[in-house]
């Protein structure tokens, strides 16, 4: 009886050895197995991120950086597919840049897809829904990515509120399992970077941690793109703003006409690259010379354009034109249909004749000018300034903008400027104002068209400092002789 007692025993003792090294056998296989597959897996991300910085050097167009990324990044995790949406800064929504090639169900399926009985069409459908969609980070399941950050895993799409609640059929999202991050770079964040796995098992912890680094990665190189085309969209822009000044000054006037009865000077600062002040002078006939000043509601490339019509359509019906108004009435006439409503421009023309003292002159809403006058040692400033040009079509215009007509005896003085001046700047915000003006213009009565011109933006610059200027300035002296 003992025998079998120590038989039976023996029997048990080798039988759970076996067991126990059964089981053991089995967790070092299923260990190696893991060891394995987390080596292949980190070897498919070095191979990723090695393969970004090389495309990242390369090439940094976003189409091919975006499918790298969503591609890559599901065949280092086993995706089936991936999306992946960057935020519009000026609209604050998420933008899908790309989708991988499988379809990746990361929006709730609508009823009218759900009900398209050809699985190939309703799949077609389902995927321009998905490309098209703009969505509101606040709004939606993938904002909400953004919103709270870090890794979101969904074992089941079926099982998320998000979609179960608003989609019942499971149609495209049946078995499916979700694994999404926000892209943030430099504290800003960029997008959303999503990959999606139909069937087979779950994503494992290491896919995570493989997904968010990656992730990281894939956030320094998009930063890096768009950092990048910013700058060369920087130096295009810039580029082409020097083009524009360029050819705004070849139409500006090189020198002043050289006329026997009168000393002519001016000078022209752009604020920015382009600028909306202009000035010219056209011959409207053998013995009369035309001068213009303007001014555009507004700076920049806007500006310079509507400054560029006003020129073309002055010079094209000054000439024989003796009524300065009539000149104005015709510009205001012409790009009245073109301008904007928030903009409009101010306009002075003068003819000066040659051996006559009389001026004729007609202002559109421009800075009143100043004439000194020689005999009195006094100035006068114009106030009947018009309506500006671009706020009426026509009729109200042509009454406010009439023909002025005045005498400047030998010495005499007349000052054509734009707010620029008078509106210019201390250090301590107090304006030059007009005032100012008109003393350094009666100080330095005896001096040249152009060395009055030079000594008031000396004292222009003296009172405004290195403040950089918010508005062009333009400014023409105009001395009897």
């Amino acid at each position: 009886m003992e025998h079998i007692v120590y038989a039976v025993l023996l029997f048990l003792a080798i039988s759970g050895g076996l067991w126990m090294w059964w089981k053991q056998r089995q967790a070092v296989s299923r260990l190696a197995r893991e060891r394995d597959a987390i080596e292949v897996e980190e070897r498919r991300m070095f191979n990723f991120l090695h393969g970004l910085g090389e495309k990242l050097q390369a090439d940094q167009s976003p189409g091919n950086l975006h499918r790298y990324i969503v591609d890559g990044v599901s065949d280092v995790i086993k995706g089936d597919a991936g999306v992946l949406y960057l935020l519009n800064v000026e609209t604050n929504c998420l933008v899908p840049v790309y989708q991988s090639a499988g379809t990746a169900p990361v929006l709730p399926v609508p009823p009218e897809i759900l009900d398209e009985k050809n699985e190939a069409d309703a799949e077609g459908l389902y995927r321009s829904y998905i490309r098209l969609a703009t969505l509101v980070p606040a709004g939606s399941f993938i904002g909400q990515v953004l919103r709270e950050g870090g890794v979101l895993h969904v074992p089941d799409l079926v099982e998320n509120e998000a979609f179960a609640g608003s989609c019942p059929n499971p149609r495209f999202i049946s078995g499916v399992r979700l694994i999404a991050t926000p892209l943030v770079y430099a504290r800003r964040a960029l997008g959303v970077l999503i990959v999606t796995r139909k069937g087979g098992e779950d994503f494992s912890r290491n896919d995570e941690e493989v997904f968010g680094s990656i992730a990281e990665q894939s956030a320094f190189a998009l930063g890096s793109a768009i950092a990048h085309s910013d700058a060369a969209e920087k130096r295009r822009f810039e580029r082409e703003l020097t083009q524009a000044s360029e050819i705004q000054r070849v139409l500006l006037p090189r020198a002043a006409p050289e006329l026997s009865d009168y000393g002519i000077a001016a000078e022209y600062r752009a604020a920015r690259h382009v600028s909306g002040d202009y000035y010219d002078y056209v011959r409207v006939d053998e013995d009369r010379y035309g001068i213009a000043i303007g001014d555009v509601c507004g700076k920049g490339i806007a500006a310079s354009l509507i400054m560029a019509m006003c020129r073309s359509n002055l010079r094209s019906r000054a000439p024989e034109n003796l009524s300065p108004a009539s000149v104005l009435h015709s510009v205001n006439h012409s790009i009245f249909p073109d301008i904007r409503e928030d903009m409009f421009v101010s306009l002075l023309y003068l003819i000066l004749e040659r051996g006559s003292k009389e001026v004729t002159m007609a202002l559109a809403g421009h800075e009143p000018p100043i004439l000194f006058r020689e005999a009195s040692g006094g100035t006068e400033v114009f106030e009947n300034t018009g309506m500006a040009a671009g706020v009426d079509e026509g009729p109200v215009f042509k009454r406010k903008v009439k023909d002025y007509r005045f005498r400047m005896e030998p010495g005499d003085i007349l000052l054509l400027y734009t707010d620029g001046i008078i509106e210019s700047e201390s250090s301590c915000g107090e304006e030059y104002g007009i005032d100012r003006l008109v003393m350094v213009l009666v100080e330095n009565k005896d001096l040249t068209a152009q060395e009055l011109v030079n000594e008031v933006m000396a004292d222009l610059h003296r009172f405004s400092g290195e403040e950089p200027r918010s508005d062009d300035i333009t400014l023409i002296a105009i001395k009897k002789r």
